[in-house]
């Protein structure tokens, strides 16, 4: 026979022995042993051995108590009725519970006094956790765990250390995942110019008369034109204004330019518009403004209108002006570049950038008339020079960086004289051509203050019918402070590879880890590596230790006590970070470890964390798999049959259970309402699936079911529809569910050869009817006993989860009775039979689930002082959970280590 996967699911009672010692022989021969031998003798004593099972064999009681694989073996008999079989004299509950309880306090008796914390058990980071860990530590977005091999699972997760294995494919994985992280993580650029254009269309008519239909907007009277312009920081802009205007009479036409209620400039417009080509001959007005950040107005108002219809020139009856664009371009300041939100955790927001002023050839102002300007390039066509105010913030050494190019003609190249204030800084040939701009680098130490910064064209030519111009395209002024010390000095170092590895190990580094990863960005710096060149090689380094990618050893700390130490806290903060966020320590957790307070203060932390985004993940990874949450979009009922399950209906019924678990655990509320509940959450697809009205939009809400034939998480149309077939419902799947998912009673296995229910047109009525056929096969019926009547309790429920009240034409049967004796009628029934009777099962079932995902291996029989301090906590507390969790989190196992495991490892 296939054993339990627990020693200690213990079949639920109504009523519980208190702790004590072992139970004496006496008890056993007076009570126990009486009742074996009226039913259990006939086949498994007096020379009877069916099944390889025989009770009468020891010689002592000793060594009865010490033959646990027997009484394991009896224990999953008689919790599931399977034995005595159908056609025997049956025991009454309070007979197995009996044998139940004696196997319990006798067989499997663990003094509390002196529990046993388990093995420490050392596991690598899964997928999900290795995704989460390099997440929060170097602030990306990408999964680079996706790509690796699936995780295999353990008493129902993927986080047991006995399955996750190490291959050599893996390891590579591994270090090709450290090379992708190290390039998405660790960067840095120039920062982004914001640059903006608003064509005469986007603008409206404020004041007056106008037309904005066209790409040019038109003022036919004094009046206003607007627009608005979202500025991403304070600071000096360039603006610069296309205008033009129909000319009539003596005056220009007059302009002036506001944003939001400040004029910053005002003129008139000597451009005269053509019609014929509206895009030419327009006037560039250029200035410096101070925006502020957020949605600026920019207005451009007409003053001057004047008309004279008498006037020979057609184009000179008519006084309008004419709005082309408007340009804005900055902040026109020193500041730093860009660089990676995990580079700035790990300089402590210090840049590897250095402070730097990014100009555009507009930004100039020009002086000589063959100057012009085409978008952000200053064409210079003959002799002159553009020129503008720089303010240098602190004096030292710049560099600056000229991007040019030149129209070729000659002999020359064409040479560009560049002047600060009144000191010649160089002239320079200018060998870009063919529109392919050169950089002209200078270095040059600079006072602090405001100086005119001049670049001249010194050589105009034209012959052969070539014309030698010169293109501004930018300046960029650096600071070349050496920003990368933050990086490269032995200081610096000793500081980021210890802070990096402290986060990367969630401990801090031995000292000889810390020594030899400094060396390493010592030797690749004096190679001529760049500091985030040196950062990269680091990091890849670190995550490729088996110290990142493996967690749950721990070295133990205190006095000993019955054969235990307490774990250091850091290894403590692990194991609450990687339970609750399934991955890395924060800084907090880190912080109050090398503190030694996290212990003291656990109750605050396991609250805290719980409230945290990332506690998402208790809905996503342990409620993933203890419900089997992640198998609901898996599942693929057929479209003939259920067209109806389309259009991300999976993904619904798995976010609504999910958000369902959710909202139990981060409200705190009782555990029960995942059997029985008034509310859930849908949106407006779920809730019309359902029949829920007023519901509208994607946004999932909570809704009350009262009314409704739902509540709890067993009336889901995820969970229904995971236990259905692909073409009809499954008794007994959804009974099967009840008793291993919820109750952690697991049926008995299937006899092998069992014929299957017939689909056809043979037998007619509902599936219940068909069932009841099937079950005349006496080797079908001892297992269909124990999964049909949970199974048939949600027959109301078709194979996608939606109500009905018939079946086959005819009405549904969702009655029935348990083999505890319970009678029900239907889901709505069992639920309260559940909630009432039951609710230790469930509790239980939760508890061990919960120690099993957070401890990261299997529970054995010694683990029961733990569960049992859980329930207490549980049954304390009116069944909260979060206090059921933090009870997890308090638990020996979870707190502990055997003094023999501390020892080895520090001998190591």
């Amino acid at each position: 026979m296939t054993k339990s996967p627990f020693i200690l699911s213990v079949l639920a009672t109504a009523s519980t022995w208190g702790a004590g010692p072992p139970i004496n022989s006496e008890f056993y021969q007076k009570q126990v042993l009486p009742v074996l031998e009226k039913y259990c003798y006939d086949c498994h004593a007096d020379g009877v051995s069916k099944a390889d099972l025989t009770l009468d064999e020891h010689k002592d009681y000793p060594s009865l108590l010490a033959d646990r694989d027997l009484w394991e073996d009896v224990r999953e008999h008689t919790s599931t009725h399977v034995m005595p079989p159908e056609g025997k004299p049956q025991p009454t509950n309070a007979e197995r519970e009996l044998i139940l309880k004696w196997i319990d306090d006798a067989v499997f008796y663990v003094d509390p006094a002196k529990a046993d914390p388990g093995h420490i058990t050392l596991r690598r980071l899964n997928r999900n956790e290795y995704n989460n860990t390099v997440r929060d530590i170097f602030r990306i977005e990408s999964r680079p765990g996706d790509s690796f091999p699936p995780d295999d699972s353990g008493y129902g997760f993927d986080n047991i250390g006995d399955v996750l294995s190490l291959s050599p494919m893996l390891m590579e994985k591994y270090m090709k995942a450290a090379r992708k992280i190290a390039e998405e993580a660790v960067w840095k650029k120039p920062f982004d110019r914001f640059t903006k254009e608003r064509e005469g269309n986007t603008f409206w008519v404020a004041q007056g008369k106008g037309d904005v239909s066209r790409e040019n907007a038109v003022l036919f009277t004094n009046g206003e034109l607007s627009t608005h312009l979202e500025i991403p920081s304070d600071g000096v802009y360039r603006m610069v204004f296309l205008l033009s205007a129909e000319q009539s009479g003596a005056e220009k036409p007059h302009f002036v330019l506001r944003v939001d209620d400040k004029e910053i400039a005002a003129g008139d417009v000597k451009a005269q518009f053509d019609f014929a080509k509206p895009d030419e001959n327009r006037q560039r007005i250029a200035l410096d403004a101070e925006l502020k950040s957020g949605k600026r107005k920019v207005t451009v108002v007409f003053t001057n209108d004047a008309g004279d219809p008498e006037a020979k020139d057609p184009k000179q009856r008519d006084r309008n002006l004419i709005v082309g664009s408007v340009n804005v371009g900055g902040p026109i300041k020193f500041q730093s570049g860009v660089q990676s939100k995990f580079l700035d955790w790990l300089l402590e927001f210090k840049t590897l950038q250095p402070q730097t002023l990014m100009l555009e050839g507009g930004d100039f102002d020009a002086s000589g008339d063959s100057i012009a300007f085409e978008g952000a390039v200053a064409t210079l066509a003959s002799a002159g020079y553009i020129h503008r105010q720089v303010e240098i913030p602190t004096a030292g050494e710049y560099k600056l960086r000229i991007s040019a190019s030149e129209d070729h003609a000659g002999k020359e190249f064409a040479k560009l004289k560049v002047q600060w204030g009144t000191t010649d800084l160089g002239t320079y040939d200018v060998t870009g051509t063919g529109g392919k701009s050169q950089d002209i680098v200078l270095k040059k130490a600079l006072p602090a203050g405001r100086q005119e910064l001049r670049i001249e064209f010194l050589n105009d030519f034209y012959g052969g019918g070539k014309d030698r111009n010169a293109y501004v395209h930018s300046v960029a002024i650096e600071s070349t402070s050496n920003a990368g010390a933050l990086v490269s000095s032995k200081e610096s170092v000793r500081r980021w590879v210890a802070r990096l590895g402290f986060k990367c190990f969630r401990k801090p580094m031995e000292a000889a880890e810390l020594e030899k990863l400094c060396a390493l960005a010592d030797a690749v710096m004096k190679d001529g590596a760049s500091p985030t060149e040196t950062i990269s090689l680091v990091t890849e380094a670190l995550l490729s230790s088996p110290k990142f990618l493996f967690i749950g050893g721990a070295d133990g700390v205190g006095p000993e006590e019955n054969g235990s130490v307490a774990v250091d806290e850091f290894s403590l903060a692990s194991r609450l970070s990687y339970f609750l966020w399934s991955s890395t320590p924060d800084d907090e957790l880190l912080t109050q470890a090398n503190e030694g307070t996290l212990r003291k203060n656990l109750d605050a932390q396991v609250h805290r964390l719980l409230k945290d985004w990332k506690a998402q993940s208790m809905a996503e990874n342990f409620a993933g798999q203890w419900l089997q949450l992640r198998d609901v979009e898996l599942v693929q009922p057929n479209p003939k049959r259920f067209p109806e399950f389309q259009g991300g209906l999976a993904y619904n019924m798995k976010r609504e259970s999910q958000m369902f678990f959710d909202y139990i655990l981060r409200e705190n509320r009782s555990v029960l309402e995942f059997l029985d509940s008034d509310y859930t959450f849908v949106n407006e697809k779920l809730a019309n699936f359902y029949g829920i009205k007023g519901v509208k939009g994607k946004d999932f809400r909570k809704v009350s079911l009262a009314g409704t034939p739902r509540g709890g998480i067993l009336t889901q149309a995820g969970i229904l529809t995971l236990t259905s077939l692909p073409t009809r419902t499954s008794p007994v799947k959804r009974g099967k569910y009840v008793l291993e998912q919820i109750l952690g009673t697991p049926p008995p296995p299937p006899p092998q050869n069992v014929p299957p229910i017939p689909e056809g047109r043979e037998l007619k009525g509902t599936l219940r009817q068909k069932m009841e056929e099937h079950r005349k096969n006496p080797a079908c019926a001892s297992c269909h006993t124990f999964l049909d009547p949970m199974g048939f309790a949600f027959e109301h429920y078709d194979a996608i989860g939606r109500y009905r009240d018939k079946d086959n034409g005819e009405a549904i049967d969702s009655s029935g009775n348990l083999i505890t004796g319970q009678s029900f009628d239907g889901a709505e029934t069992l639920r309260k039979v559940l909630v009432n009777e039951r609710k230790n099962d469930f509790v239980r079932c939760l508890s061990e689930n919960l120690l099993i995902y957070s401890l990261g291996r299997g529970l054995s029989y010694m683990d029961k002082p733990a569960k049992e301090s859980v329930m207490r906590r549980a049954e304390t507390s009116g069944y909260k959970f979060q206090d059921i969790v933090l009870a997890v989190c308090e638990s020996i196992p979870f707190q502990r280590m055997r003094a023999a495991d501390a020892k080895k490892v520090s001998a190591k």
